[in-house]
C-alpha cells in the first residue's frame, strides 16, 4: 500500500477583458462557503491530494475531501484546467478535451497535439453539456474555479477529482499522483530529484541581506496586493525574500490577496515590486501599470519606481501554476530581484 500526502481599488483599464480565470483564490466566489469550509479543513491537514494504492485499482481523495477510485487506468479523461494539463501531458498522459487556454504554459512539444482538442468553452464556464457528449471515463477539474461544473458533474456520476495546486509543496504532492495513475513513478521521483538540486543551488546563491517587495496583483478591473499563500507569495518565501504583506489580513477567508493601500507601501518602501496579472495579456499588465505609476500622483512617493525596480511576473509562471517547470518560476523571480547574482531577465 502506497500512500502519498500529498479593500480592492477599482481602476479603468480600456476595456481590457480577460476570460480564461486560472487563479486560485475565488473559493469563495465559485465555491461558496461550503467549499470555503472545505478548503480549510484541507490546509489544516497539510496536504491537498491523497492516493493508496501501488498502482491500480487506487483511491484518490482531492482537496475537498471527495473520494474517487479507478479500478484501471482510465482511457479517455478530461483536463478542464490548464494549470493541470501540461503537467499531465508531460508524464504520458492524454486527455479527451481542453478549456480555453490563454497563456497557461503548454510546452512546445505538445502545444499542437493540445490546441487541437475540442474545446469545451472557458475555464471558469465549461460547457458541461460538451464535457457529458465525450463521455470521460475520468475528470480533473480545478477546485474554486470549477467548483459548480465539478458538482454537477459528480452529481451525474462522472468520475473525478477536484485538485488546487498553489505553492511548491503542491506541485510535488500533484506530481506523485500523477506518477501513479500514469504509471510514471520512476519519471516523477527523477524530475523531482532535479527540480530539488536547480532550487537548491538558487537558495544557496542568495545574499544574507535579503531585499524587500511588494506583490501588486492587476486584473481588468482592479488592483490588490498579493499574500504569502499566493504563488508569487510562496516563491518569494522561498527565496527568503521580505514579502511587505505578510502580516496584513485577506480580503475574505482563505484569499490570497489583500486590498491595495499606497501610503502603506509607501511608509515600508520595498526594494522591489512585482506586478502579477490577471489580464488579456503579459503585454496588457506592464502598459496599464505603467500607465497607472505615471497617471496616478499617490504613487510618487515611492522609491522603487523611480528607480525602475519593478519586475513583471508573467502569466505563464504566476497566474496559471508552473507545476514541473515550478523552479524555472522561481528563477525568474531571484533574477528579477537580483539580477546580479543570477544574471538580467530575459524579456
Amino acid at each position: 500500500m502506497v500512500l502519498v500526502l500529498v479593500c480592492v481599488v477599482p481602476f479603468y483599464f480600456y476595456g481590457c477583458t480577460y476570460d480564461a480565470i486560472e487563479n486560485n483564490d475565488d473559493s469563495a466566489r465559485f465555491g461558496g462557503m461550503a467549499n470555503t469550509q472545505a478548503t480549510q479543513t484541507r490546509e489544516e491537514e497539510a496536504h491537498n491530494v491523497l492516493i493508496t494504492g501501488d498502482g491500480y485499482p487506487c483511491t484518490i481523495t482531492d482537496y475537498i475531501g471527495n473520494e474517487v477510485t479507478l479500478e484501471t487506468r482510465p482511457e479517455h479523461v478530461a483536463v478542464l484546467s490548464g494549470t493541470f494539463l501540461n503537467m499531465w501531458y508531460a508524464l504520458g498522459g492524454k486527455s479527451i478535451c481542453r478549456t480555453d487556454l490563454r497563456t497557461a504554459m503548454i510546452a512546445p512539444q505538445y502545444e499542437k497535439e493540445i490546441n487541437a482538442l475540442p474545446s469545451v468553452g472557458a475555464v471558469y464556464n465549461a460547457n458541461v453539456e460538451a464535457i457529458i457528449e465525450l463521455q470521460p471515463e475520468f475528470i480533473i477539474v480545478q477546485s474554486g474555479v470549477q467548483s459548480n461544473i465539478g458538482k454537477v458533474l459528480r452529481g451525474m456520476e462522472f468520475k473525478i477529482v477536484a485538485l488546487h495546486m498553489r505553492g511548491y509543496s503542491d506541485v510535488l504532492d500533484h506530481l506523485r499522483v500523477f506518477g501513479v495513475l500514469l504509471g510514471s513513478e520512476a519519471f516523477v521521483e527523477d524530475h523531482i530529484a532535479q527540480m530539488e538540486a536547480r532550487k537548491s543551488e538558487i537558495i544557496e546563491r542568495l545574499p544574507e541581506e535579503a531585499r524587500s517587495v511588494v506583490i501588486l496583483y492587476v486584473t481588468s478591473s482592479s488592483l490588490a496586493v498579493k499574500l504569502d499563500n499566493s504563488i508569487a507569495g510562496d516563491i518569494a518565501n522561498i527565496l527568503g525574500l521580505k514579502n511587505i504583506a505578510s502580516d496584513l489580513p485577506p480580503d475574505t477567508l482563505g484569499s490570497e490577496t489583500t486590498p491595495l493601500d499606497i501610503e502603506y507601501i509607501v511608509g515600508k518602501n520595498p526594494d522591489v515590486i512585482l506586478v502579477t496579472s490577471m489580464i488579456s495579456s503579459n503585454e496588457d499588465a506592464k502598459r496599464v501599470m505603467k500607465e497607472e505609476f505615471t497617471t496616478n500622483p499617490a504613487w510618487a512617493g515611492i522609491e522603487t519606481i523611480k528607480k525602475g525596480n519593478v519586475v513583471y511576473l508573467p502569466q505563464e509562471y504566476f497566474l496559471y501554476n508552473a507545476a514541473h517547470n515550478y523552479v524555472d518560476a522561481i528563477e525568474y523571480m531571484a533574477k528579477g530581484v537580483y539580477p546580479e547574482i543570477y544574471g538580467p531577465l530575459d524579456e
